[in-house]
C-alpha cells in the first residue's frame, strides 16, 4: 500500500510538472509576460488538485461536494483544452496531442489514487489502535470473585450443599413425609438463598460481632 502511495505521488508530481511547461508556454505564446506566465497552469492546475482534494473532505452528495467536484470537472477541461492548443500551436501531430491531452487527467487520477490510499492508511491506523485498545481493556479487566456460600458448591469440610441443605456424611435430607434421614446439624444452613454471613465490630470498636 504505501509503495502504491509513493507511486501515485511521484505520477502525480510529474503529470503536473508537464501540464505546467505546457500551460506556461502557451501563455508566453499568447502575450502573457514572462514573469507571470506561470500564474497560469498554477491557477488551472492548483484547482484541479485542490478541488479533488477537497472532494475528500465533504459527504456525498452534499452541497460541498457537488461544488468542489463541479470545479474539477471544469478545471480539468480547461487543462485538457490548454495542453492540446499547446500541441497544435508546436506543429504536434494525433500522437502529440494525445501526450499533452493525457496529462491533465493523468494528474486527476494520480491524485484521486493517492487521496483512496491515505484514506486507507489513516482507516488501517484507526483499526489497529481501537484493537489494541480493546485488548488492554480485556487484560486490565478485574477478576470475578465468587463464594461457595453464594454460590451452592461444595463446602470445605466435605458437605455438599443443594437447594440451600446441606448433607453430610452420606445421608440426605428429606423434604416428605416418609421417615426422613436427617444427617448433623449445621451452624448455618448455606446456599444460593442463604444469607451472607460478615463479621463488624460492634460501637465501641473492640469487639468483633458476627452477623447472619
Amino acid at each position: 500500500m504505501y509503495l502504491s502511495l509513493i507511486v501515485s505521488a511521484v505520477v502525480a508530481l510529474k503529470a503536473f510538472e508537464m501540464s505546467f511547461a505546457a500551460l506556461h508556454h502557451l501563455a508566453v505564446r499568447n502575450l502573457v509576460e514572462a514573469d507571470l506566465a506561470a500564474n497560469v497552469p498554477i491557477a488551472i492546475d492548483g484547482l484541479v488538485v485542490g478541488s479533488i482534494v477537497a472532494t475528500a473532505s465533504f459527504p456525498k452528495r452534499s452541497a460541498g461536494w457537488w461544488y468542489a467536484t463541479g470545479l474539477f470537472v471544469v478545471s480539468t477541461l480547461v487543462s485538457v483544452a490548454g495542453n492540446i492548443e499547446y500541441a497544435r500551436e508546436i506543429g504536434g501531430g494525433p500522437v502529440s496531442l494525445i501526450i499533452y491531452a493525457g496529462m491533465p487527467l493523468t494528474l486527476l487520477f494520480a491524485v484521486h489514487l493517492t487521496l483512496i490510499l491515505l484514506a486507507r492508511s489513516s482507516a488501517s491506523r484507526r483499526d489497529a489502535l481501537a484493537a489494541e485498545a480493546e485488548r488492554f481493556a480485556v487484560e486490565e479487566a478485574p477478576e470475578l470473585v465468587t463464594s461457595p456460600q453464594l454460590n451452592g458448591h461444595a463446602l470445605a469440610n466435605g458437605q455438599s450443599v443443594t437447594n440451600g441443605h446441606a448433607q453430610s456424611n452420606g445421608q440426605a435430607q428429606n423434604n416428605g413425609n416418609d421417615h426422613p434421614q436427617t444427617g448433623p446439624a449445621v451452624p448455618f444452613a448455606t446456599g444460593p438463598n442463604t444469607p451472607m454471613r460478615f463479621n463488624t465490630f460492634d460501637a465501641d470498636g473492640r469487639k468483633l460481632v458476627n452477623h447472619r
